[in-house]
């Protein structure tokens, strides 16, 4: 009987042991290397196409919170499964700039939530007044540009910075940095995928330099909303205009011809768009009073979540950039 009762008293104390092992494992700064598999939420798919490929090869969940057709979230609202999925999260990714208003809600419904703002060091950059969506190498080249203006409708910053190669870059940074301090023993596994996804970008951002070089004062465009602006000027495009918001359906017949005037000034013959705007009359007015094209871009706000490990040889935002930057060519080249 004695020996039942400390089989018995022994097997409850490890159990207790567990249960507060796996406690201190779920609720405190780090995961250890002990089974235990994170749940990462983004909040939306630009986030989630970088994330993705920063865990690849590790035994983690990766959600992405927002629909797939969801595109940016400055007015978003939580859903019901969108509150599940934080609540079950143990690491939420966010873009930052000010896109995600609802951080504040998130931390309601989960206050052990870890939260990483991809854009945290760009933001820094933002505040002391430096550039980030250009190379170092390339910030003399943008003091030529520095009368375009990167202002947000949504706030003081443009947001999209996801859209520029080198501000995609200090994104990956950034997620791998947080996410090797929260889980480090996966450390190593961010590491090496980050780079090898890092190196990609950087051999990308090295061909656009060549396939955009020498056009100079002939690359110039209009372009629908702002999104658009830290992919053109990291290819050298001068935005000459930007379509706003509130003047897609209703703009006057002022606003037509001063549009008209200063495109037949810089002799403007391009018009780039996200595909959902594509059919705006106000696009159409201009086509009417001019002769200028219309080219849709991907703004790489949708995808298709399907799991970490992409279906896909090259990397998703190497082979969609690309996409955009072919688009582009050819539009100069007509």
């Amino acid at each position: 009987m004695k020996k039942k009762n400390v089989i018995v008293t022994i097997c409850i104390l490890i159990y207790i042991f567990f249960i507060g092992y796996k406690y201190q494992v779920r609720h405190g700064n780090i995961v250890e290397d002990s089974g235990e598999s994170l749940t990462v939420v983004t909040s939306f798919y630009p986030m989630y196409m970088h994330t993705k490929e920063i865990m690849k090869n590790t035994p983690h969940t990766l959600v992405n919170m927002a629909s797939q057709t969801v595109g940016c979230l400055h007015d978003y609202q939580l859903t019901v499964q969108d509150a599940k999925k934080l609540y079950d999260a143990d690491v939420l990714v966010t873009n930052g700039l000010g896109s995600e208003n609802f951080i504040e809600k998130a931390y309601k419904q989960n206050q052990d939530l870890k939260i990483i703002e991809a854009s945290h060091e760009i933001e820094q950059k933002l505040l002391a007044g430096e550039d980030v969506h250009t190379s170092e190498e390339d910030l003399h080249e943008e003091e030529a540009h520095s009368h375009h203006n990167h202002d947000h409708d949504h706030g003081t910053v443009n947001d999209h910075i996801w859209l520029s190669i080198e501000g995609s870059i200090m994104q990956i940074e950034e997620i791998t940095k947080e996410l090797m301090a929260i889980d480090p023993s996966y450390a190593k596994v961010y590491q090496e995928n980050a780079t090898a996804y890092i190196n990609a970008l950087r051999e990308l951002e090295q061909t656009v330099k060549e396939d955009f070089k020498g056009e100079g004062e002939n690359l110039k465009v209009v372009s629908v909303h702002d999104a658009f602006t830290y992919m053109l000027e990291d290819l050298g495009i001068d935005v000459v205009e930007t379509i706003p918001e509130g003047s897609y359906e209703n703009a006057s017949a002022k606003q037509i011809e001063h549009l008209v005037e200063h495109m037949q000034e810089e002799n403007v013959q391009v018009i780039v768009t996200e595909a959902k705007n594509q059919d705006l009359a106000i696009l159409k007015m201009l086509q009417n009073e001019m002769p200028c094209q219309i080219y849709v871009i991907d703004a790489l706000v949708n995808g298709q979540e399907s799991g970490i490990q992409s279906s896909i040889e090259e990397f998703e935002y190497v082979v969609r950039m690309k996409k955009n930057i072919e688009i582009l060519k050819e539009a100069f080249n007509e």
